[in-house]
């Protein structure tokens, strides 16, 4: 430190000031080179940078002037009315994917934000990551480079959930980690049109060689055309070979299977046929599979026997296609069921029938009959369990619960009480029958106490008089009291009741490794 404080000294002041540009000049270098370097990769374009659908391919564009090998990665954000960085971290329910160059590795950020999901997916596989929002596909997202030009290709679709109109942005990162000063390029925008939402299936887990699996569906801004129900080895697959894919047309109540080679569905049968269709994987049958709408729900039944080969653990995926011909698909899971291999003959097990119920009026319980039907001499305890499922903005929506008890004794044909229960508006009008009786009182005291001091001959017709004044007394005051309104416990806050309009309860009978469902329809009036 000496030396150099001692060099300084002895430089005249030109040298000086010769050496204090020649720094300035340096960390001006530096500056721009650096600056150079975190714009050198650049977001160029993207396709469609508007438009609509429930599926999309998007074609994201990046350039970089000094090498396309310095492009690491980018990202695309699919936004619900909120820019990637105006919260706290990445925000919730959201669509945001990122594709590394390099090895094709696509991620999506997860439901709650602020983080990608652990699984992710290859670029060119029958590979898929999915959350509630959205699938990218990996079979048809890819990435190429031409000179100095990265063009990366991402195959997206949104669920009903997603609906609505969004905003996107791109990103670009570099290997050294940094992103560009445009991280958040606005880009263009794109309208979510999918419609039908898969709601859930029963059971939603369990095990067995056969099984009739509950689906419910709804959609409320189209009519639901076809529903799908998918049994598969594994979750983030797409590719539907060597699956039970099965498929049901509302309008013509026609049943189909995808082949096992997962590339056409085969020819159909009819809801109630007795000719059942096979592939490798399993059977559907046309006895006891069906649907049925109500309101804005489609309930599918689909009655499958598997196929010794398919054992062991399967993810359950569903979606649906709307009148317009859009499709709404997800690969997220829906629940995993375990395939075991089939006994010798058919294994004994039960059904589950049910009767619809019609809530009026509101606030008084409804019953419907849950009949379980032994087959193949099954007898054995039931337990029976209910779950609601409601349109969405429902207030107060209705509660279930089984009259005692809720396990049930099954050696034939028995029945059970499913007990609805639905909230009743607040009472708006209470009488009080004694404020009656004291104005009435108080009127016939009057006269008692005035009728001693008047004369003999006016007594009579005063009493009249006054007994007549009382009765009128006390009909207006009965008017007063009818017109009071007692006001809610809780000012402002009435109660409005349960919302009108149609619900699904799924009712669950479990016994052992045996279940079946039934979905019941409620109408509220």
């Amino acid at each position: 430190m000496k030396s150099f404080y001692v060099l300084i000294g002895v430089f005249r002041p030109r040298s000086a000031f010769k050496l204090t540009s020649m720094v300035a000049v340096l960390f001006m270098g530096l500056s721009v080179a650096g600056t150079a370097h975190a714009q050198s990769a650049n977001p160029v374009s993207i396709s469609p940078s508007s438009g609509s659908g429930s599926l999309q391919t998007f074609i994201a564009t990046y350039t970089d002037p000094n090498s396309e090998m310095n492009v690491q990665s980018l990202s695309l954000f699919i936004m619900n009315g909120v820019a990637p960085d105006s919260e706290s971290g990445w925000p919730a329910n959201e669509c945001v994917l990122n594709y590394t160059i390099s090895s094709g590795v696509i991620q999506l950020v997860q439901d709650a934000g602020g983080a990608f999901l652990s699984n992710t997916a290859i670029a060119g596989t029958d590979q898929s990551v999915s959350n509630s929002k959205c699938t990218v596909l990996a079979s048809l997202s890819s990435a190429n480079i031409s000179g100095n030009s990265v063009m990366v290709k991402v195959y997206v679709t949104f669920t009903a959930a997603f609906r609505g109109a969004k905003q996107l942005y791109l990103s670009v990162e570099n290997h050294k980690g940094g992103n560009n000063t445009n991280f958040l390029t606005h880009v263009g925008s794109y309208n979510v049109t999918a419609s039908v939402s898969s709601l859930s299936v029963f059971p939603t887990s369990g095990s067995g060689s056969e099984q009739t699996f509950t689906t419910i569906f709804s959609d409320e801004t189209a009519q639901i055309k076809s529903v799908f129900f998918n049994l598969k080895s594994s979750a983030n697959n797409t590719l539907a070979a060597n699956a039970c894919k099965l498929r049901y047309d509302l309008g013509t109540a026609d049943v189909s299977l995808v082949n096992d080679a997962g590339t056409h569905y085969s020819s159909p049968i009819t809801s109630g046929s007795t000719t059942p269709l096979s592939n490798n994987q399993c059977t559907v049958y046309g006895v006891g599979t069906s649907a049925t709408t109500f309101g804005n729900y489609v309930v599918a039944y689909f009655n499958v026997s598997f196929a010794p080969g398919f054992d062991g653990e399967k993810e359950m995926t569903m979606f649906g296609e709307d009148e317009t011909g859009t499709f709404s698909f997800s690969n997220l899971s829906v629940g995993t069921y375990t395939v075991t291999a089939p006994p010798p003959t058919g294994a004994p097990n039960f059904m589950l029938t049910n009767t619809a119920v019609t809530v009026a009026p509101v606030g008084a319980p409804a019953m419907s009959t849950i009949t379980v039907t032994p087959r193949e001499g099954f007898t054995g305890s039931v337990a029976l369990t209910c779950t609601v499922i409601s349109p969405a903005m429902t207030v107060y929506p209705p509660t279930c619960a089984f009259a005692a008890p809720s396990t049930i004794s099954v050696t034939a044909e028995t029945t059970a009480t499913l007990v609805v229960n639905t909230t009743a508006a607040s009472a708006a009008a209470v009488h009080n029958p004694l404020q009656h009786i004291f104005v009435a009182a108080g009127s016939i005291t009057m006269a008692a106490l005035l009728v001693p001091l008047l004369p003999v001959r006016r007594k009579w017709q005063t009493l009249l008089s006054l007994l007549m004044l009382a009765v009128i007394a006390g009909a207006v005051g009965c008017s007063a009291v009818n017109s009071r309104v007692i006001a809610p416990t809780s000012p402002g806050a009435g109660n409005p009741g349960t919302t009108a309009g149609n619900y699904i309860v799924a009712v669950t009978g479990t016994s052992g490794a045996t279940t079946a469902t039934t979905a019941v329809n409620v109408t509220v009036k």
